[in-house]
C-alpha cells in the first residue's frame, strides 16, 4: 500500500475508508508509511495548512505511529471535534483502528494522554474516549482527565473502580464549576461517597476559595449534604476559616452556620470573637452589620470582650459602620472595666473627631497628604542598532501583547525611516525573522487589492510600515521629489478625526518608504507627552534644508501639532525652504475650536429580542470644527484598529480635542471591561487647555467597569491636581449630572474620589463633592458621598454651604443619609 493512497484519503476526509486501509497494513508496511506520515506532516506544517483534515490526521497517527511517546503528542495536536448531536465524526473510526492494533503499550499511551489533557478547557472528548476505552479498572487521576470525564457526564459512566478518584475530584480546580452546571453531580456524590470524605473535602475547598462558579458548585454540594448541627460544631473552626478572604456567598454561609451554633449554645465565645474580627476586616456592609448585631447580643454577659471586639471596626474605612460600632460601645461604657476603658480610648484614636468625642476621647487630625510634584519626563534616546530595532518590534506581538505604547511606536517608526535610508537591504534582512514568525504582517497588499472590503486603520498602516521595508523602494519615482501625485493627494486630504490623522500619517510613512524615502522623521517627540521642542524642530528643519530634502507633508503637520500652543511662526523665520514656509503657515492658522458638553442621541438597528431599533443618548462632547457628531463614534472603536493609546501624543497641545474623541469610548467602558492602557494619565500629562471634555473623560473613567480603568482615572486626577489644572467644581458638576441621569454607578466613583483625596487632591475633591451633592440628595447611595465629604470637611475646615444639606439634615429618622448629613453640618459649622 503506497502512502499516496493514504494521503488521498486524508485529504478527502474519507475516514471510514482510511481506517480500513490502516487496519490492512502489515507491520513492515506500517513502519515504512509511518516515516512517510511524519515527512508529510512536516511539509504541511511548513505550508501553514496544518489546521486542515484534523480527524483524518488523528486516525492516521493511530494507525501508523510506532510507540506511545510519538503517538500521544500527535493525538493532542490533531483534535477530533465532538458533536452532541452525532458522534459519527471520526472518534468511532479512531477507536476501531486502535482496538485492531492491540498494542502492548496501550497502558503507557493512556497514561501519557491523560497527563496531556487540558484543564482550562476540558473539551477533548476524543482523548477522553480513548482513556475510557482502554484504562479498564485503573483510571488515571490527572486533572485534565477528571475534568473532561466529569464534564462529559461521568456520573452516567461511573465504574466501581472510579470510587478511588472521589477525593481528587473534590480537590481539582474546576470541579466546582461542573457541580454548579450539572446538578446531578452533588446528588450522585452524596449517594456514592463516604459522607465524612465529602464534607471534609467540601469545607476545604470553600476555605481555599476560587471563582464565583467554583464556589457556587461547592455551596450546592454543601446544601445537598444537609450538614447537621453536630457536624457544624465539629467543624466550627473550618467555618471560621472561611470568613477572612472568601467570596461573600461563602462568608454568608459560614456566618449563618456559626450563628446557628451560637443560638444552640454550642459555639465557644472566643470563636465568636475571632469570627467577628475576620468579618470586620471585610468590605461587605451587610455582613458586617449582621455580625455586629449578633455580637451585641452577648453585651450583657461579656461587655469587655464585646467592646474590644467591636472596636476592631474603628479602623474600617466606612464611617457608617464605624458609627454603628461607636453606638454599641458607647452603651457599654458604664459596664466595662477601667483597663478595658484605657485600651478602648487608645483604639478610639483611629476614629474621626466627632465619633471619638462620643467615647470621651480625642483624636489627632491627620495631616493631608501632599501631592507629588509633576515633572515632565524626557523622551528616551533613539534606537541605535538594528538588533535593538528588531527586539522592540518583536515586543509588539506574541501571547502577552496588548496595546502599543506610543513612545515605543514612535521610536520604532523613526528608526525604520532612518535605517531604511541608510541600508535598505540590512533592515530587510534584520526584519526577516519577524516576518517568518508572524507572516500575516505582510498582508498589506490586501488593502490595495480589495479597498472596498478591507478597512484601513492606524493598526493596519502601522503593520504596513513594518512590512514595507522587506521590498526595495520603487526606483521609478524620484526619492526626493515633494510634488508627486500621491503626496499631493495626501496633502489635500481632509484630516478628520484624531484617529484619521494618525492613520494618514502612518500611511504616508509606508508610501514614502516605498516610493520616496527620507533620511529621517522631523516629528518625533522630545517629551513623553508627545510635545516637540521648538528649538529641536528648527534644528531638524535647518539640517534638512542644508542637505536638500523636504519632509513628508503629514510629517510636517504632525510636527506642527506637537509644538506648544504659545510658539508662534516667528520662531522659524530663519528657514527659507518650502517646509519652513509651510510650517509658518500652519502655525499661523492654529486656532482653538469650540468645545461643548451636550446630550446627544444616537439610533442604531438591532435584532435583539425582536427590537428594530435602539435609541442611545448620553453626555458627549462636540468639537467645532472637527467633531460635530460624536455619537457617530460611539461604536466605532475596536480593541486594536484605531490605536487610541497613541491619540494623546498625536495632539499633545490640544488635549481637549483628544478627550472629546475619547469620551464615546470611555463612556462605553462603563459597561464593558477592557484595558486600554494609561489613556487618562497620558491626557493629563499633555499640554493645552483643560476644560469640560477632559473632566467628562475623567468622570467616565472613574465609573469604568474594569478596576484598572478606574485606577488610571485616579492617576489622571492626581496628575492634573499636581499641575494645578484640576477643576473640582467642573468635575463635580459633570459627575452630578451623570449620576442623576443614571449613566454611571456611584459605588464605582466614590472609592476613586476617596483615593484621589487621600493622595493629596483633597481640596479639589471637596470642591467636586460640594458641586455634585445638590444633584444627588435623592440618590439611594448618597450617604457614601456625604461620608467622604465629612472626612474632607473635618480635614480642610472649608467655608461656605452645600446646597440642600440643611434640609436633608433636618429630616426625621436615622437613615444613613440623614446621619451623615448631620455630621457634615457639624463639620462645616
Amino acid at each position: 500500500m503506497s502512502f499516496e493512497r493514504i494521503q488521498a484519503l486524508i485529504e478527502s476526509d474519507q475516514l471510514l475508508a482510511l481506517g480500513e486501509v490502516l487496519k490492512s497494513l502489515t507491520p513492515e508496511e506500517r513502519k515504512e508509511r509511518a516515516a512517510d506520515l511524519v515527512a508529510y506532516e512536516k511539509a504541511r506544517r511548513a505550508s501553514g495548512r496544518n489546521w486542515e483534515h484534523q480527524a483524518a490526521m488523528h486516525i492516521a497517527g493511530i494507525g501508523l505511529l510506532p510507540n506511545a511517546s510519538t503517538l500521544a503528542p500527535w493525538l493532542v495536536r490533531y483534535q477530533i471535534w465532538w458533536h452532541r448531536m452525532s458522534q459519527e465524526n471520526g472518534t468511532i473510526e479512531a477507536l476501531d483502528v486502535l482496538r485492531h492494533r492491540d498494542l502492548a503499550w496501550l497502558p503507557d499511551l493512556v497514561a501519557r494522554i491523560a497527563t496531556r489533557m487540558p484543564t482550562r478547557e476540558p473539551g477533548r472528548h476524543d482523548l477522553l474516549r480513548i482513556v475510557l476505552e482502554f484504562c479498564g479498572d485503573n483510571p488515571p487521576d490527572s486533572d485534565g482527565f477528571l475534568l473532561a470525564f466529569m464534564d462529559f457526564g461521568g456520573h452516567t459512566r461511573w465504574r466501581p473502580a472510579f470510587d478511588a478518584l472521589i477525593p481528587h475530584v473534590l480537590e481539582v480546580v474546576g470541579a466546582g464549576a461542573i457541580f454548579a452546571n450539572t446538578w446531578q453531580w452533588p446528588r450522585f456524590l452524596a449517594e456514592r461517597a463516604d459522607r465524612q470524605v465529602l464534607l471534609d473535602g467540601c469545607l476545604a475547598r470553600l476555605q481555599q476559595g476560587g471563582s464565583v462558579k467554583e464556589m457556587e458548585g461547592f455551596l450546592a454540594l454543601h446544601k445537598t449534604l444537609d450538614v447537621t448541627l453536630d457536624e457544624t460544631a465539629e467543624h466550627a473552626r473550618d467555618y471560621v476559616a472561611m470568613l477572612p478572604d472568601s467570596r461573600s456567598t461563602v462568608a454568608t454561609l459560614a456566618q449563618d452556620r456559626l450563628k446557628m451554633l451560637d443560638e444552640a449554645r454550642k459555639l465557644d465565645f472566643g470563636l465568636l470573637c475571632d469570627a467577628s474580627r475576620w468579618v470586620f476586616g471585610r468590605t461587605e456592609k451587610k455582613l458586617i452589620r449582621a455580625q455586629l448585631t449578633w455580637l451585641g447580643t452577648h453585651a450583657k454577659s461579656t461587655p469587655d470582650e464585646v467592646v474590644l471586639t467591636a472596636a476592631e471596626l474603628f479602623a474600617h474605612e466606612s464611617d457608617d459602620l464605624r458609627g454603628q460600632a461607636v453606638k454599641l460601645v458607647a452603651k457599654l461604657l458604664p459596664k466595662i472595666s477601667d483597663a478595658t476603658k484605657t485600651e478602648l480610648l487608645a483604639l478610639a484614636g483611629q476614629l474621626p473627631a466627632d465619633m471619638a468625642e462620643q467615647l470621651g476621647s480625642t483624636t489627632t487630625q491627620e495631616v493631608a497628604a501632599a501631592l507629588v510634584p509633576f515633572v515632565p519626563k524626557p523622551f528616551p534616546g533613539p534606537i541605535t542598532t538594528l538588533d535593538e530595532l528588531t527586539g522592540e518590534a518583536l515586543s509588539l506581538f506574541g501571547r502577552n501583547a496588548r496595546y502599543v505604547d506610543p513612545i515605543t511606536a514612535e521610536r520604532i517608526i523613526a528608526a525604520i525611516v532612518r535605517f531604511a535610508w541608510q541600508d535598505r537591504e540590512a533592515i530587510a534582512k534584520a526584519f526577516q525573522p519577524i516576518y517568518d514568525k508572524y507572516p500575516w504582517i505582510q498582508n498589506r497588499d490586501a488593502y490595495n487589492t480589495y479597498p472596498d472590503h478591507a478597512k484601513r486603520t492606524a493598526w493596519t498602516e502601522f503593520l504596513a510600515v513594518l512590512s514595507v521595508v522587506s521590498a526595495p523602494p520603487n526606483e521609478a519615482e524620484s526619492a526626493l521629489d515633494p510634488d508627486q501625485a500621491w503626496l499631493v493627494q495626501l496633502n489635500r486630504a481632509r484630516s478628520g478625526s484624531v484617529g484619521q490623522q494618525l492613520t494618514l500619517r502612518l500611511h504616508e510613512i509606508e508610501q514614502g518608504l516605498e516610493k520616496s524615502p527620507r533620511p529621517a522623521l522631523i516629528s518625533t517627540p522630545t517629551a513623553m507627552s508627545g510635545l516637540l521642542d521648538p528649538a529641536t524642530l528648527l534644528e531638524r528643519l535647518a539640517e534638512a534644508e542644508a542637505e536638500g530634502w523636504e519632509p513628508w507633508p503629514h510629517d510636517l503637520k504632525q510636527a506642527c501639532h506637537r509644538l506648544p500652543l504659545e510658539v508662534d511662526a516667528e520662531a522659524f523665520a530663519s528657514l527659507r525652504s518650502k517646509a519652513g514656509e509651510r510650517l509658518r503657515e500652519l502655525i499661523s492658522f492654529r486656532a482653538d475650536p469650540v468645545i461643548a458638553v451636550e446630550e446627544r442621541t444616537y439610533r442604531y438597528p438591532t435584532y435583539y429580542r425582536g427590537q428594530q431599533e435602539v435609541t442611545d443618548f448620553g453626555l458627549l462632547v462636540t468639537v467645532t470644527p472637527g467633531l460635530e457628531e460624536p455619537e457617530q463614534h460611539l461604536r466605532a472603536y475596536d480593541e486594536w484598529g484605531p490605536m487610541i493609546e497613541w491619540w494623546p501624543s498625536v495632539l499633545p497641545s490640544q488635549r481637549e480635542v483628544v478627550a472629546a474623541h475619547l469620551v464615546p469610548h470611555l463612556r462605553s467602558r462603563t459597561a464593558s471591561k477592557g484595558n486600554d492602557g494609561p489613556l487618562l494619565p497620558m491626557l493629563a500629562e499633555a499640554d493645552g487647555p483643560v476644560g469640560p471634555a477632559l473632566h467628562l473623560a475623567l468622570a467616565y473613567g472613574l465609573a469604568a467597569e474594569a478596576t484598572v480603568g478606574r485606577a488610571c482615572a485616579v492617576d489622571g486626577l492626581l496628575i492634573l491636581a499636581s499641575r494645578g489644572q484640576l477643576d473640582g467644581q467642573t468635575l463635580g458638576d459633570l459627575l452630578g449630572q451623570l449620576l442623576d441621569r443614571g449613566d454611571i454607578a456611584l459605588n464605582r466613583v466614590v472609592p476613586g474620589l476617596r483615593d484621589a483625596a487621600r493622595s493629596g487632591a483633597s481640596a479639589q475633591i471637596w470642591d467636586a463633592l460640594k458641586s455634585a451633592l445638590p444633584k444627588l440628595w435623592s440618590h439611594n447611595r448618597v450617604a457614601d458621598v456625604i461620608e467622604l465629604a465629612v472626612e474632607l470637611a473635618q480635614q480642610l475646615k472649608p467655608s461656605g454651604e452645600v446646597g440642600g444639606l440643611a434640609e436633608v439634615a433636618a429630616r426625621k429618622g436615622s437613615s444613613k443619609a440623614v446621619v451623615q448629613a448631620k455630621r457634615l453640618v457639624n463639620a462645616l459649622s
